[in-house]
């Protein structure tokens, strides 16, 4: 089953969201499933456009959100997966390199099905002035490292981000962590209930289609609302992506993020974070 879990998890990052063991696909169904995962998300991260991710201002270190997610996969074929859970974005760090101010950002994934709680942790160090509104924060990440139960043992490991490895999974965090797009749309202020209570957010949307091999569309949807009151900004985020080819819809996926909760004594949960930076001080990470 760890293929299963391996590929569903694949497709949710679109946010790196795992299924925990009790989960079993009939073999067809998976594979139609399967089928339609890969094609999506080999269309989508090359050239993906995307409305501001979940940074859209940077707080003080120590602070961290988080957001319940629910979260859908699916084909017109196959009986549609839904997912549940929580995501963590904190900021668990500070450090200089070549001059530069950067962050540790911290994304703690924690998907939830039948009482069992599956978590993948990644933890990024970025510069100071790519976190905030209208920046990528992927385009220079220095380092990073990863916490995932199906990998290494569960054992924290350091991804080289300039090899390929490293590249396929910033690929996999963009749609939460990336830059602005040309095209957004500003919407009217909605009242949102949020752990900060009833709040008028502002709102921004991006939507686009996009020509893909195989006379395939790619059709986006990116709903974001804001308010500064917000730790990192965001009180709300939805995504729906389409696949259609030949003018017929052939697989979808969705995504629904709620702030719930946060605060201002953020930990690294990697346990032995201090330890790995320690021995990174020669590339001039320094310690946390």
């Amino acid at each position: 089953l760890h293929f299963a879990f391996f590929t569903l998890h694949f497709a949710f990052f679109t946010l790196h969201f795992a299924l925990p063991p009790r989960i079993v696909l009939r073999k067809p169904a998976f594979q139609r499933l399967q089928g339609i995962v890969l094609v999506v998300l080999s269309l989508l991260l090359p050239s993906a456009v995307l409305a501001d991710g979940l940074i859209f201002q940077l707080p003080p270190d120590g602070t961290w959100a988080r957001f319940e997610f629910d979260g859908t996969v699916g084909n017109p074929s196959a009986k549609e997966v839904t997912l549940k859970g929580t995501i963590t974005l904190s900021s668990v760090g500070m450090a200089q390199v070549d001059g530069e101010a950067c962050r540790w950002i911290e994304l703690s994934n924690a998907t939830k099905r039948d009482d069992q709680l599956t978590t993948i942790i990644h933890k990024l160090l970025i510069p100071e002035k790519f976190l905030g509104k209208g920046a990528d924060p992927l385009a220079r990440v220095h380092k990073l490292w990863e916490k995932h139960p199906f990998r290494a043992g569960g054992v924290p490991q350091e991804i080289p981000v300039l090899k390929e490895t490293g590249a396929e999974l910033l690929a996999l965090l963009r749609p939460l962590l990336h830059g602005p797009v040309k095209t957004t749309e500003p919407l009217a202020k909605l009242l949102v209930e949020s752990k900060l209570g009833k709040l008028e957010c502002e709102g921004h949307k991006a939507q686009e289609k996009t020509d893909r091999p195989g006379n395939s569309v790619l059709d986006s949807t990116y709903i974001i609302r804001l308010h500064p009151s917000a730790p990192f900004g965001v009180v709300t985020y939805e995504t729906t992506i389409k696949l259609q080819r030949d003018a017929k819809e052939v697989g979808y996926m969705t995504m629904k993020l709620k702030l719930v909760d946060f605060g201002k004594d953020a930990k690294s949960r990697l346990p032995n974070a201090k330890y790995y930076c320690f021995f990174a001080r020669g590339s001039s990470i320094g310690i946390e």
